[in-house]
């Protein structure tokens, strides 16, 4: 009698070890400075104002205040000029004041050419002279245009870059992630299967021993 109330007990107790096994299973399942480029003082020292008309000095200045902007690489917070004095200021956005006098299509590259223009027409026929003017005459030549799109053009490059790399990133550990889980999960499901089966193999036997001893 005592042996077949340790049978039952033993195969209640597998049972009920075989259903935790199963549940624990699935639960785991679930779970800018601009560089110099000095134009010398001599490029404008001889220029004459007096040459120059009001329309074209008036395009000197538009020249100069689009320009501006652009060799600030966008933004400035000062963009002055005055086509009568002949002056201007430019001072970027973060308060540095930049070398217009590198760049063309700015007003000291405006009087620049005309000053080499004016001093070659005051040597005529004098080879020597003009030699002279051409070595004084060294006008800006960087094109702010060109560069304010080559800046911005690196710029939209290595942002797509970077979040090319961080798309890639995410998406590779997302992956691998995903596989992680779904291994453990067919880890876990085929070890509680085996588990269940082992578990159910020996209950079945032990049950057949108690029907035996019946």
């Amino acid at each position: 009698m005592l042996s077949r109330s340790l049978l039952s007990a033993a195969a209640l107790a597998v049972v009920a070890n075989a259903q935790t096994i199963v549940t624990s299973s699935a639960s785991s399942v679930a779970a800018a400075t601009t560089v110099s480029q000095v134009m010398p003082p001599a490029a404008t020292a001889s220029f004459n104002p007096a040459s120059v008309d009001s329309t074209e000095a008036f395009n000197w200045c538009r020249g100069q205040l689009n320009t501006c902007p652009q060799i600030c690489g966008g933004s400035a917070s000062t963009n002055r000029c005055d086509s009568t004095q002949f002056t201007y200021s430019c001072i970027c956005a973060n308060g540095t004041v930049p070398d217009c006098t590198a760049f063309a299509e700015t007003l000291p590259y405006f009087m620049c050419q005309a000053t080499y223009g004016q001093c070659v027409a005051a040597h005529p026929n004098d080879a020597q002279g003009q030699s002279v003017c051409e070595t004084n005459q060294q006008c800006g030549t960087r094109n702010a245009t060109a560069e304010a799109l080559a800046l911005t053009s690196a710029a939209e490059s290595s942002t797509a870059a970077a979040t090319s790399s961080a798309s890639s990133s995410a998406s590779g550990s997302a992956t691998a992630a995903t596989t992680s889980a779904s291994a453990s999960a067919s880890g876990n499901a085929a070890a509680g299967m085996s588990q269940q089966l082992a578990t159910g193999a020996f209950a079945a036997v032990l049950m057949a021993a108690f029907k035996f001893l019946l």
